[in-house]
């Protein structure tokens, strides 16, 4: 029995990292043992967290190549598309001055993954919680938009829903943009710069101390979210060398 669980573990694990489900995890993760929905949780998370660095890592090669040629350049020889493009990444992380290289660098960057799937493991009950299964919003994102969910225990002078994405992975999306731009977290941006003008990469331990602002619980929340990354030594993840999700499972020859 301990061996087909093992083998069902491995093989719903696969197709979670790979897949975009339209509803949550799908049911069969749904019927797992809570100790199997976890591990298959971190996987699929880590995969999701990949895909989302994947548009980073470009949009971070654009910057790096846009600022060093048009540097050289005087900023003279810039193209209509060149310029549409920085003009995109200047409203998409809201840096005010359009040739502010240092903002740029600041804001489109890597958040540690042992902190993000932490606070999803929080905010989504592992995955289980109403939101997660019925709007696949995996930290509790609000809206004020017509398309949400009305939250069961919403005071009653509250306007606020909880904000339906199309999959799991446009939540995990939302959120390294809402780290990478919001007003609230740009005390994380500034650790995470110093660490980066140092030569360090941001781990979630230290990430999560700056994110004072993220919930009403504030410091509780912020125990919280520590104890689960030292509990299942999440900062393993935050050390692992980037790769597509396509390539997690390759079989080894």
């Amino acid at each position: 029995m301990k061996q087909i669980i093992i083998f069902l573990s491995l093989f719903l694990s696969q197709i979670f990292a790979t897949s975009n489900l339209e509803y949550g995890f799908g049911e069969d993760y749904y019927n797992l043992s809570t100790e199997e929905k976890r591990k298959i949780f971190f996987v699929k998370m880590n995969a999701m967290f990949d895909e989302s660095f994947k548009e980073i890592a470009k949009e971070q090669d654009f910057i790096n190549a846009f600022f060093k040629y048009e540097f050289q350049n005087g900023f003279r020889l810039t193209n209509q598309e060149t310029l549409d493009k920085l003009l995109e990444l200047r409203e998409k992380y809201r840096v005010e001055n359009l040739f502010d290289f240092h903002e740029y660098k600041k804001r489109i960057a890597l958040v540690p993954k042992s902190m993000g799937i932490a606070q999803a493991l929080v905010e989504s009950a592992t995955g289980t919680s109403r939101f997660a299964r019925e709007a696949n919003n995996l930290f509790g994102e609000w809206t004020w938009g017509d398309k949400g969910l009305i939250p069961d225990s919403r005071h009653p002078n509250k306007k606020h829903k909880i904000k339906i994405f199309d999959s799991l992975q446009d939540s995990v999306n939302s959120y390294v943009l809402n780290l990478n731009r919001h007003f609230a977290y740009a005390d994380f941006r500034e650790a995470r710069y110093k660490d980066m003008k140092q030569g360090k990469k941001i781990q979630g331990l230290e990430a999560i101390k700056t994110l004072h602002a993220y919930s009403e619980l504030k410091g509780h929340y912020i125990k919280l979210v520590t104890k689960i990354i030292d509990k299942y030594n999440l900062e393993k993840y935050d050390n692992l060398n980037f790769k597509p999700s396509s390539e997690l499972f390759k079989t080894k020859n």
